[in-house]
């Protein structure tokens, strides 16, 4: 059967954003004569050493390799410091909450780390107001924490005490067996009231 001339034409499309889109990521990544003279090689074709001039040496049982993204050594404040932690354990919130929903509302499958997620998710929300211990709000215009949390410390209290109270109740459920889409829900609520009252978007 011949190919209906709509066919025809949406696979000629579908071929030329294809190779616009290829295009633009040639011109976005820089080539190897191209690359700044600072940032080093990548040692020879193949060779997996992951080695960069401007890189953290890593050793380990699977030979050297060079990590791009090292670890911040210092911060200048102590309040930038606390702001970077708390960035990345909401992150880590986040990403367990994500995993858990991505079992239980699509097809994404691992309900056997259901446990996992859930108790991550009720010691990291049993801790929740350590991350907010130093004022620390973000800069006007860039996302994060508002000023409101330090100049209402009571309010803000009355929600991540509930945050903290619903993740445990939620690992419990898993404990129990219960009604975890429900559970996850209600987990959902608070996360969404406490970034509406109190995070700069």
């Amino acid at each position: 059967m011949k190919p209906s001339r709509n066919v025809v034409a949406g696979l000629g499309l579908a071929a030329g954003v294809y190779v616009l889109a290829a295009g633009l990521v040639a011109l976005a990544v820089p080539t190897q004569a191209a690359r700044p003279q600072g940032l080093g090689s990548a040692g020879p074709a193949h060779g997996h050493s992951h080695s960069h001039a401007d890189a953290e040496p890593l050793s380990g049982p699977f030979g050297v390799h060079g990590d791009r993204h090292p670890q911040a050594p210092s911060f200048a404040t102590p309040a930038e410091g606390l702001t970077e932690r708390r960035r990345r354990s909401m992150n880590a919130l986040s990403g367990h909450f994500r995993a858990v929903s991505a079992t239980l509302l699509s097809d994404a499958g691992g309900a056997e780390m259901i446990p996992v997620h859930a108790e991550a998710l009720a010691a990291l929300g049993a801790q929740i107001d350590a991350l907010f211990a130093l004022p620390s709000a973000a800069a006007e215009g860039e996302q994060g924490a508002l000023a409101a949390i330090w100049q209402e410390p009571d309010r803000f209290a009355q929600y991540t005490a509930a945050f903290s109270a619903e993740t445990a109740r939620f690992a419990q459920t898993v404990r129990d067996g219960g009604d975890l889409i429900n559970g996850l829900h209600d987990l959902r609520y608070y996360c969404v009231a406490c970034h509406a009252d109190f995070r700069q978007r």
